[in-house]
This record gives C-alpha cells, sequence and structure tokens, in this order.
C-alpha cells in the first residue's frame, strides 16, 4: 500500500479543473486509494499514466482525464504529478513530463520526504 503525498504543483492544476468538472477531485482520490501498477500504463522508470472516468464527462475513460502518477518505491509514496483533459491535449510530450516531474522532485525534496540523494531520472526516450 502506497502513502498519497499531493504536492502544490499538483494541487493547483486539480484546482483548476475541479472549479468546472466538480466530481473530478472524488475520482482522483479513488484512482490513487485503489492504485495498481498492473493497471495503469507504464511509461518508464517508477512512472505510469492512468485514465480517469469522471461522472461529469458521460463519454467515458477514453475521452476523460489522464493522471501522470508517480511512483517513489524507497518511500512507498505515491504522488500525483499532472493531470490533463484529453478533450484539450491529446497527449502530452516526454519534456512536458520530465518538466512535471522536477516541479515534483523539487518540492518532495524541499518538504523533506526525499533527500537530494535520491535518483530523479527524467524518462528516457526508450520509455
Amino acid at each position: 500500500m502506497y502513502q498519497t503525498v499531493i504536492v502544490p504543483h499538483f494541487r493547483r492544476q486539480l484546482e483548476r479543473y475541479v472549479k468546472k468538472y466538480r466530481h473530478l477531485a472524488r475520482a482522483v482520490i479513488h484512482i490513487l486509494d485503489s492504485f495498481d501498477a498492473r493497471q495503469h500504463a507504464r511509461l518508464g522508470g517508477n512512472v505510469y499514466k492512468v485514465r480517469i472516468k469522471t461522472k461529469d464527462l458521460p463519454r467515458g475513460k477514453s475521452s476523460g482525464f489522464r493522471l501522470i502518477v508517480l511512483v517513489v518505491e524507497v518511500h512507498k509514496y505515491l504522488v500525483p504529478a499532472t493531470l490533463y483533459f484529453k478533450g484539450d491535449k491529446d497527449t502530452l510530450s516526454q519534456k512536458e513530463i520530465n518538466d512535471h516531474l522536477s516541479a515534483v522532485y523539487f518540492e518532495l525534496e524541499m518538504q523533506k520526504l526525499l533527500s537530494s540523494k535520491t535518483t530523479n531520472k527524467p524518462l528516457s526516450s526508450n520509455g
């Protein structure tokens, strides 16, 4: 079981969407509480892409939200890194994902949840 850690970087993104999609926060919490890496697309390292279905969008998971999640196995942390709406953006580039991960690692270090010795390798082009 993982301990979910919400950093300010992610909280700001979530708050922006929750204004329009009021059930989204509950859907994100449900996904994080029941996270099983085997059920989600692995992007490389310990980074996963999760499809989110919310009651606000009756279209299903395929056109809903995507959540990029970092799993810090050493500490058993589950850290949502970014959230995006598939209707606005089809996918995130590797650079965008790495930028979000860098911000998350920085905030985790600032909160003293990770030491600066923890490797924060960006995703490689191999995935």
